[in-house]
């Protein structure tokens, strides 16, 4: 379908919404309010940031890829997801309401210093500035590819692109700046609904696209028969050389989410901060699992699609990443194509304003010495968070370069980038909850040694011996202690005071 004006008028309306709903909750008089909102959301609007947070547009344009090459085995990191933040609920979530921490790392400041601190905000900092441009540049292609027709060839695709992803990333930075994180929540949940919406319509289209070949109950059959259904993923066919390697295999997708799920919502100060905001450490935990829940149902809503789209496109050689993409262009009607783009725009834009937000109460209360009064520190905060709007546009440039160099899934990649930091990390923060009991002293320079000789290590793993997803997290965590455990080597037992 021709993207139309209105369709555009339809959009444009989306993006002023936004705007107007962000800009609405501006009244921002402390850093608390600029960041934690003063703890005044209720824990619902939290879950639903949460969840619109994760769902980048990687989600919502790439997970369908996944059931239409293969099947629902995806669902298994989903199931790991719920337990990884039943862990986080109950063992993590409850050390930061007791130390009324605004950062997470502060936590690790105390514990370690300042210098490991900042280490570890540092490397939070970079893994976000790479995984999200990976998640702009994904939302770029669907919307360059329709707008390219729209403005009849005048301007490139990639010229396009870059053009759109420069206009959201300054809407979301202006609302984000001048409302804060209770700004951020409050567009999350609208976007939330948009983009489910968005999910919802597309399957029904779909299914009503392929009614007159396909009933749901033949669609199921067959499907079931093909064994695209499959969530499970056994023994069967699976040798000892290729388990390694196998990232859907039972336990590789089981582990895997519970440990991205243990490392992005236990040690990531982006989700971490949703949680720090909560009224009481219950409603913290309310809002995590629920999100675990959620996100579960929004995974079988877009591999759904995914399968719908194998039987719509079934005999066509195209890129899995790209055929969700493919079919919105081609059927969805004025002026639900212009929801659809808003849809595809709102999943980026959540993603967007936490990181700016997040990355920002990283750089104030990790980096920075605290301001004479509170005015300084949110006129600080702000300008701060403008910077890193300009970066994170910047970031979103660079798989323009590298697209053709990408032989993975988008998921992938953008999991695996999670992945590489998460391991060290969780290694460190566990080390924090034993290193009193064990009466250790390690210092400063030994740990922060471990944590990036762990991290290049495992970026190297990956791109030598190719390992599941669930093994990268582990070697980290098993080489940030081994070296620690050799750094100690030769020191005098410290003796219990």
């Amino acid at each position: 379908m021709q993207f139309s004006n209105l369709d555009f008028l339809v959009l444009i309306s989306y993006l002023l919404v936004v705007l107007l709903a962000g800009l609405h909750a501006s009244k921002n008089d402390t850093s608390k309010s600029f960041f934690l909102a003063d703890k005044e959301l209720p824990w619902y609007f939290i879950m639903l940031s949460i969840v619109a947070t994760e769902t980048s547009s990687l989600t919502f344009l790439n997970i369908p890829g996944l059931s239409f090459k293969g099947d629902f085995s995806f669902l298994q990191v989903a199931f790991g997801y719920i337990i990884g933040r039943t862990i986080v609920a109950n063992f993590i979530l409850p050390l930061y309401y007791k130390g009324g921490y605004s950062s997470v790392y502060e936590w690790v400041g105390e514990k370690f210093g300042t210098y490991t601190q900042k280490s570890v905000s540092s490397i939070f900092l970079i893994t976000r500035v790479l995984g999200d441009g990976i998640r702009l540049y994904a939302t770029s292609i669907p919307i360059a590819i329709i707008f390219h027709g729209y403005l009849h060839d005048s301007m490139t695709e990639e010229t396009t692109g870059i053009l759109t992803l420069f206009t959201i990333t300054m809407i979301t930075t202006l609302y984000t700046v001048f409302g804060g994180f209770k700004s951020v929540v409050i567009t999350d949940s609208l976007q939330f609904f948009v983009y489910v919406g968005g999910g919802v319509f597309s399957f029904l289209y779909l299914l009503n696209d392929l009614g007159s070949s396909m009933n749901f109950s033949q669609i199921l059959d067959s499907a079931y028969g093909e064994g695209k259904l499959n969530i499970y993923q056994g023994f069967t066919g699976v040798s000892a050389s290729n388990f390694y390697q196998k990232p859907y295999f039972f336990i590789n997708g089981l582990l895997g989410g519970i440990l991205l799920s243990i490392g992005t919502h236990g040690v990531d100060q982006m989700f971490a901060q949703r949680l720090i905001a909560c009224k009481t450490e219950r409603e913290g935990k309310l809002a995590l699992i629920g999100s675990g829940i959620l996100v579960f149902f929004q995974f079988v809503l877009f591999l759904g699609i995914g399968l719908l789209l194998f039987y719509k496109y079934k005999s066509i050689d195209i890129h899995p990443d790209k055929i969700f993409s493919k079919y919105i262009i081609e059927n969805i009607p004025t002026p639900i194509l212009g929801l659809i783009v808003a849809a595809i725009l709102a999943s980026a834009m959540s993603t967007l304003s936490s990181s700016i937000n997040s990355m920002s109460l990283s750089v104030i209360f990790d980096w920075m010495k605290k301001s004479k009064t509170e005015h300084e520190r949110v006129v600080q905060s702000k300008w701060i968070s403008f910077v890193w709007g300009i970066i994170l546009f910047a970031s979103s440039l660079l798989p323009y370069y590298f697209s053709g160099k990408i032989s993975e899934g988008l998921v992938e990649v953008g999991l695996k980038i999670a992945s590489f930091t998460f391991g060290p990390l969780i290694a460190l923060f566990l080390l924090v909850r034993v290193k009193e009991r064990l009466s250790l002293v390690l210092s400063s320079k030994l740990l922060v040694s471990s944590l990036f000789i762990s991290l290049v290590t495992t970026i190297s793993v990956s791109i030598l011996l190719k390992p599941a997803m669930a093994y990268l997290i582990p070697t980290g965590i098993i080489v940030f202690y081994l070296i620690v455990s050799l750094g100690q080597l030769g020191k005098n037992k410290p003796t219990s005071h």
